[in-house]
């Protein structure tokens, strides 16, 4: 073992005290891997859960159970946090940002949940009152099943001395780590929308292609067989295989839920708005994920968002005479256009959902 490498392990014995509040499907399998690196290396860490009953599933692979979230800050100098939305985060920050005002030792906030811009860049503003801690906004990519596997993406922001020091952690937790290097945390949260919307405009083509297919009556395994042949990505095979199964199955399937999709695309439709982009894609994916709700399937996996597409009309269309005639522009029928753009779903005064960021 080299010099360097022994060093890094007495410094970690000596000084690293880790803190884990969240325990949801993503929070629990990165915390787990995480206590199983310490574990291996004697060392433990400290965790917290709403649902006390998650965190006794982690006492049982080393970890010590906090009391409270007091008792967690004051034996902690590392925190990860991993919470289902914004109110979450919000609500568990208000507390940490105050119980860290209290502690005379500095402590590296590591939040990794999806959160809209503007809440990252205010929980770091409102840290900064207690200069010894530090924020930093660490989003990541992957299911529930990639957590499990230590394959997660991790994307960094913040201070980079901080990073580089949590770097080694990172790693058990991960295949890929993507580091913005910049102090913006608020560009972390901007990458993880922009990302998770190359994921929901893929399934989005995948649930108009495959919903074609199969009212055009083509074979359902034949169409998988040239997803998996021309588009080798996982993201294509495993989303086409969930979208083909039953409701039954997908119900069981739980990734990544209806109403939590709901709100990361309601993100990215406010952080399009606020900047001058465009994304029609997203308002389609919005409005299918929003029937598939209004279904009572909120709770389920979001690739079950096909469904909507299954059930709906098709959108009025020009009769075949009209399709050949050419049009000079200008002479489309407005009130035709508008109903168009009602059916699929793009409103043209688009207002976003609002956000208490």
């Amino acid at each position: 073992m080299s010099k360097k490498i022994i060093g890094n392990l007495i410094h970690l014995k000596q000084q690293d005290r880790i803190g884990w509040i969240g325990l949801g499907e993503m929070g629990y399998n990165m915390a787990n891997n995480l206590q199983r690196y310490l574990t291996s290396r004697s060392l433990t860490m400290t965790v917290w859960n709403r649902t006390p009953a998650k965190a006794a599933k982690m006492h049982h692979h080393g970890a010590r159970v906090a009391k409270s979230l007091e008792d967690l800050v004051a034996q902690s100098n590392i925190i990860f946090t991993s919470l289902k939305n914004d109110e979450a985060v919000e609500e568990i920050y208000e507390i940490l940002i105050d119980l860290a005002g209290q502690v005379d030792h500095s402590i590296i906030f590591v939040e990794t949940s999806t959160i809209y811009p503007t809440l990252a860049t205010k929980l770091k503003e409102r840290l900064a009152v207690t200069p010894q801690h530090t924020y930093l906004q660490c989003p990541v990519f992957g299911r529930p099943s990639m957590a499990k596997a230590a394959k997660l993406i991790w994307v960094t922001s913040g201070d980079e001395k901080a990073i580089k020091k949590l770097c080694l952690y990172f790693t058990t937790m991960s295949r890929s780590i993507i580091h913005l290097k910049t102090t913006d945390v608020a560009r972390a949260c901007s990458f993880k929308l922009i990302g998770n919307f190359f994921v929901v405009g893929t399934m989005e083509l995948l649930a108009e292609g495959l919903t074609l297919a199969e009212k055009a009556e083509v074979d359902q395994e034949s169409v998988l067989k040239f997803i998996e042949a021309f588009f080798p990505a996982p993201m294509w095979t495993e989303c086409s295989k969930r979208m083909t199964q039953s409701s039954r199955v997908l119900s069981k399937d739980l990734g990544f839920s209806v109403e939590l999709g709901l709100k990361d695309v309601g993100h990215m439709r406010q952080l399009a708005q606020e900047t001058g982009a465009s994304l029609p894609t997203a308002d389609l994916a919005y409005n299918h994920l929003t029937q598939v709700k209004e279904q009572g399937k909120g709770a389920y996996d979001w690739s079950t968002m096909i469904s909507a597409l299954r059930i709906s009309p098709a959108p009025s269309r020009r009769t075949s005479e009209e399709s050949r005639t050419p049009q000079r522009i200008g002479d489309e029928d407005h009130d035709d256009a508008e109903d168009d753009q009602a059916d699929i779903g793009l409103k043209k005064n688009f207002s976003p959902p609002a956000y208490d960021a």
